[in-house]
């Protein structure tokens, strides 16, 4: 007669002990491929809100017009205002450009754009008239900006107050979390 052995407990705790930690080790592969991959993910979205902003703010720096405007009461002003050193939250950039797709001719109507820091968000307002106040919806642009600045222009004019004052290159330092952007652009009609 054949005697038949089984496994022992030993043998069995063993065996159990070693599919515990391969299953421990595949519950952090997997943790850790899950985290990556939303941290991937975040970053992939911030760069897809940077691309966006970017060509939107070299679209409207290529159409940038050097023409004095006035406002609402007649009076003559700059058509480009740029705050420098922006600590607080405001306005960053405002500026008249040629809005090709409106007015007849190759030259197109004015319309107004300005860009202002809220909350964190950069957000792009427009007025299609010269003289007509801001829309009240905004564009958003980028959010999660802990930091913005726009380094000192190289213009055209002497003062940044004169009427003709336009730049020629503007540089763009946007911190967004803890990552830092560095874009600058060409203005064209300088």
């Amino acid at each position: 007669m054949k005697m038949i052995k089984g496994y022992s407990l030993i043998e069995m705790l063993i065996v159990l002990l070693i599919f515990s930690f391969l299953a421990l080790i595949s519950l952090s592969f997997l943790s850790s491929s899950t985290n990556s991959f939303f941290q991937v993910n975040s970053k992939t979205e911030d760069l897809k809100e940077l691309i966006i902003a970017s060509e939107i703010i070299k679209d409207d720096l290529i159409h940038l017009s050097d023409r004095p405007i006035r406002n609402e009461y007649g009076i003559q002003k700059r058509s480009f205002l740029l705050a420098v050193n922006l600590v607080q939250e405001g306005s960053v950039l405002e500026f008249v450009r040629y809005s090709s797709s409106d007015g007849a001719g190759q030259i197109g109507s004015l319309q107004k754009i300005k860009y202002v820091l809220e909350d964190g968000t950069l957000n792009r307002y427009t007025s299609t008239f010269l003289n007509s106040p801001y829309s009240n919806k905004a564009l958003k642009l980028i959010s999660d900006i802990s930091e913005l600045k726009i380094n000192d222009p190289l213009t055209n004019s002497i003062s940044p107050y004169d009427f003709d004052y336009i730049p020629r290159l503007l540089n763009f330092n946007i911190k967004i979390k803890e990552g830092f952007f560095n874009k600058i652009f060409i203005v064209s009609n300088a």
